[in-house]
């Protein structure tokens, strides 16, 4: 990499569990960051003892969301935009160019990617045309075609997933347990997710379309991984898998890193078919031919990224370092890396002596 600083960074949505562990692991990047902003919609977020300038923000739907954000990246010559959640992204993508002109490189994809990888089924189909194997499911928009493609799957005996087709982090996630396949007690407990081990009733099973048309699938298995994909115009640049010590996901129970070529050339494949142009999170399970099966391609980097930092893996910082136009290497992973344990410090603008 050649010499700095030259990076002035915002990050949004800085209130997240592991947002300020993040920011200790850019602050590090001496050669490389300058200025860390945070933004968050509140105002004692986690992350803003760890940023050299913090402003509260609206939430990301709000009408003048774009508008703040295109302030600050003017008025503290922001050169590096992160956003830290889907909604930010998503709307921060469509303003891809006023933030350019602002001077500002978004490290998310533009919005036709966006509005494709948000789109379960049009993911699915765009990985099958490119040759990339995806989990069987079949789109149900009745209650007729549910009760058939459970039968397909063969519930009542094979356990089965279901779930809104524009869903994304196990929002609206239902998992029928099947009788000969008895699945982890963490399958289908977390907070956003329903777990039934007993067959709903017809009237409950109805009411789950209110919302829109549902995936309906075979129960997928661990090992789950996040796998942090940074790419440019398709071509994936980095991509560190991380298999989760919680396959749920969330709480975060830390993280192996691990050397899977198999899993890392499956994400490289599908950066290149969706076109993936930033930093984004791949999620992964299993499926019970032992292979990875995708479930969903998220519109920014991972929650937990920091991980892949703490293990000697800087992929935030690399993509930052594009965003400024310089080059970051970054060894592979070799070997398996057990990240249990990820180090915080309070750092302020005083501590730097700015």
């Amino acid at each position: 990499m050649t010499t700095g600083p030259t990076a002035r960074v915002l990050m949004t949505c800085v209130g997240g569990t592991l947002g300020p562990d993040l920011l200790v692991h850019l602050r590090a990047e001496r050669d490389l960051v300058d200025w860390l902003v945070g933004v968050d919609a509140c105002e004692t977020a986690a992350g803003r003892p760890y940023v050299d300038s913090f402003f509260q923000v609206p939430w990301a739907d709000a009408p003048d969301y774009v508008e703040n954000i295109a302030r600050i990246v003017k008025q503290q010559r922001v050169n590096v935009v992160l956003p830290g959640s889907d909604q930010e992204a998503f709307v921060l993508s469509r303003a891809r160019e006023e933030l350019l002109a602002a001077g500002a490189a978004l490290m998310t994809s533009p919005p036709a990617v966006l509005e494709l990888i948000k789109d379960k089924e049009a993911t699915y189909r765009t990985a099958e045309s490119a040759g990339i194997v995806v989990p069987q499911r079949r789109i149900v928009t009745s209650f007729a075609e549910l009760k058939f493609a459970l039968t397909e799957f063969g519930y009542p005996e094979q356990s089965v997933v279901c779930k809104p087709t524009a869903g994304r982090g196990g929002r609206g996630l239902r998992i029928l347990v099947g009788t000969g396949d008895p699945l982890p007690a963490w399958m289908g407990g977390g907070a956003r997710e329903s777990r039934y081990e007993v067959r709903p009733s017809d009237s409950d099973m109805d009411a789950w379309f209110a919302d829109g048309s549902l995936m309906v699938m075979p129960a997928l298995r661990a090992p789950a991984y996040d796998v942090d994909v940074f790419a440019v115009s398709g071509k994936a640049k980095h991509a560190f898998v991380r298999e989760r010590v919680n396959p749920a996901g969330i709480p975060f129970a830390g993280n192996i890193l691990r050397p899977e070529v198999e899993i890392r050339e499956y994400c490289i494949s599908l950066a290149g078919a969706f076109g993936l142009d930033g930093l984004h999170d791949i999620d992964l399970m299993t499926d019970r031919e032992g292979r990875p099966a995708l479930l969903e391609v998220n519109p920014r980097m991972s929650g937990s990224a920091v991980a892949s930092h703490a293990a000697g893996f800087p992929v935030v910082a690399a993509a930052v370092a594009a965003g400024v136009g310089l080059d970051y290497e970054i060894a592979p992973v070799t070997e398996r890396i057990e990240v249990t344990l990820i180090p915080r410090a309070t750092i302020t603008r005083a501590m730097r002596g700015k």
